[in-house]
């Protein structure tokens, strides 16, 4: 299973929380104020629930998110074999190319 890189994913929530949570700390003597504020804290709440409701709809996409926790070790498991019996096969063929390359120069050494 390839990595996929999760596209669009504004997962920025600590700064919309800090935002909601300093628009409510400010205590404001003005009525007009007051209630902007309270307008500016309800829109960084929607704003807050568009980007969890994102979140939530991306990490559904996520590949391999249907499987359980044991099929998903197990597939960890599979992938890290096949991982190291491709680096071992990868390395028997490196050494076997450089021992004909070697024999081959040494064929042509001897021929001339």
């Amino acid at each position: 299973m390839a990595t996929q890189l999760v596209e669009g994913g504004d997962f920025d929530l600590l700064s919309t929380i800090y935002d909601i949570i300093k628009s409510v700390e400010k205590e404001q003597q003005d009525n007009a104020q007051k209630q902007k504020d309270s307008q500016e804290a309800g829109q960084k709440v929607l704003e807050l629930q568009r980007k969890l409701d994102h979140a939530r709809e991306v990490v559904k996409k996520l590949p391999g998110i249907e499987l359980s926790k044991d099929e998903q070790l197990l597939q960890i498991d599979l992938l890290r074999r096949q991982l190291t019996l491709k680096r071992d096969l990868l390395n028997k063929y490196r050494s076997i190319t450089s021992f004909d390359r070697e024999a081959q120069s040494e064929f042509q050494i001897h021929q001339h």
